[in-house]
């Protein structure tokens, strides 16, 4: 059942007095003014097979190669395969987190290079269809683990499923991951376009894969730039792109991270690049809306939208 509006202002007044309370802030007193709470990436795309969730994977690694704390959230709740790529076989997964017999930090899987794993299971209800006491249950165990990393890529289904924008919508920055395919642009304008009329997003970044050139990513993004701005009032920046590489392909093959394979092949260099860029930007989002409490107070308020 999907929550009315109403049930939805309950949630997110529930949600707002867990994060005014004493348990909060006894749980925010534990952990020292030098850390942060987890900055929020969702990484989305209009249409499969445009290397979404390898992307992920890499920039996980990127970022882990960097120093940094990541949690990856598979949030592709019909077509979980990011533990494939960190080469674990998740014993637990979200299913049994919403089904009550497992908390979330037993959920958590650590994966190659240390990376922690929140993993999805084919089958799991919509998540606009979970009870309010779901819903409130598994934001407040996020909360706990939010000081444990630095950043969070979420893994968000393709295309513009109630699933998909859900997560969109809730996190700090949208990365849109688009391939010079005609219908991947054609997609890409039409998730976009439901996340601008529907969750008032007005900013968007494009990430160009498998280009042959930066000419060519900057020729896709000005193509989907001109017609969002032109249609939609929404502004879109190109975080970076992707070369066709075959070093790159090798590693899909394999369900492995080309970062950690092949690390001076262009792709992976490419990773890095966009990884210092994602740090970059969660340094200063991070003094705009802050983290991953934004993240919370978001992904509530979507439930309402989602009718």
């Amino acid at each position: 059942m999907i929550p009315s509006m109403t049930s939805s202002h309950r949630v997110l007044r529930t949600m707002t007095a867990y994060v005014d309370s004493d348990d909060h802030r006894q749980h925010l007193h534990c952990h020292p003014a030098s850390l942060a709470p987890a900055h929020v990436f969702a990484i989305t795309s209009g249409k499969g097979g445009v290397g979404k969730t390898n992307v992920v994977a890499n920039l996980a690694a990127a970022l882990t190669l960097a120093r940094k704390r990541i949690m990856v959230m598979d949030a592709d709740l019909g077509l979980a395969n990011l533990d494939l790529f960190l080469g674990v076989t998740p014993q637990y997964t979200l299913a049994d987190f919403f089904a009550g017999t497992k908390p979330l930090a037993d959920i958590i899987t650590s994966g190659r290079l240390g990376i922690a794993l929140l993993p999805a299971a084919s089958g799991v209800q919509e998540m606009t269809a979970l009870s309010d006491a779901q819903k409130i249950s598994f934001l407040t165990e996020l909360d706990a683990l939010a000081y444990d990393v630095d950043l969070m890529l979420v893994d968000t289904g393709s295309g513009i499923s109630d699933t998909v924008t859900y997560f969109a919508a809730a996190a700090q920055q949208i990365v849109v991951v688009v391939t010079p395919e005609p219908s991947s642009l054609t997609d890409a304008y039409a998730l976009v376009k439901v996340l601008a009329s529907t969750h008032q997003e007005k900013h968007f970044w494009i990430l160009a894969n498998n280009v042959e050139s930066e000419r060519e990513a900057r020729c896709l993004y000005d193509t989907l730039s001109r017609t969002t701005l032109r249609f939609l009032n929404t502004s879109l920046d190109l975080l970076g792109w992707i070369p066709r590489d075959r070093e790159l392909m090798r590693a899909v093959a394999r369900c492995q991270m080309v970062v950690t394979t092949s690390p001076a092949c262009p792709a992976a260099r490419a990773f890095v690049t966009i990884a210092q860029r994602l740090i970059q930007l969660a340094a200063e989002e991070t003094k705009v809306k802050g983290s991953l409490q934004f993240f919370f107070r978001r992904i509530l308020a979507a439930a309402g939208r989602q009718r």
